[in-house]
């Protein structure tokens, strides 16, 4: 069974962000692909002398990563602070970690020009980690949600089929490329 792994730079597990995740993971798990969540909120605070549990939390997030057949990168756009956590954790991971791995990216709040902006501040983040284009795009604005008093906030119809249709877009990349490897190891043999 497949694993997708999120990257979320959300400040809280708790906002829109954390919702989506739920969203995706829902989506994800009606086509059986397992799914997985980092916050880099969760990344541990510097300590003067003490690193080893960054190194533990950076340790366990690249064992994820090897496991993960896509990248699923969740940003809200708050105009300066959009990546700051985000960008920390991706700057402690070693190169070419997410080599191979389709990237999809998702940007919450914002306009939708603000995709294009989160994006290349992430590029070179991105090119170190061994990933030449995002595979995917999806923009999410507050009127992509539905919210009804006190329930958990939820997307759209039009919001959902645009997100099922990025995940679709990687899962049939990565399905195209186990044949297309298979196929040629045959031809090899």
């Amino acid at each position: 069974m497949s694993y997708f792994l999120s990257f979320s730079g959300s400040q809280s597990k708790f906002s829109r962000a954390g919702y989506l995740l739920w969203n995706i993971g829902s989506l994800l798990e009606r086509r059986q692909i397992n799914f997985g969540a980092i916050h880099a909120v969760d990344l541990p605070q510097e300590l003067s002398s003490d690193t080893r549990l960054i190194d533990q939390f950076v340790d366990e997030t690249v064992a994820q990563i090897q496991f993960a057949k896509a990248i699923l990168l969740v940003v809200p756009y708050v105009k300066e602070e959009s990546l700051g956590l985000l960008q920390s954790l991706l700057s402690r991971l070693p190169t070419d970690t997410f080599r191979g791995k389709p990237i999809v990216l998702f940007v919450t709040g914002g306009a939708a020009g603000h995709v294009a902006l989160i994006e290349q501040a992430l590029q070179s983040s991105l090119l170190r980690l061994g990933v030449s284009a995002v595979a995917a795009r999806v923009h999410l604005s507050s009127s992509d949600w539905i919210i009804i008093g006190n329930e958990r906030p939820r997307l759209s119809r039009i919001t959902e089929r645009e997100i099922a249709d990025a995940l679709d877009l990687v899962i049939r990349g990565i399905s195209t490329r186990k044949s297309t490897d298979y196929s040629l190891a045959e031809y090899a043999g």
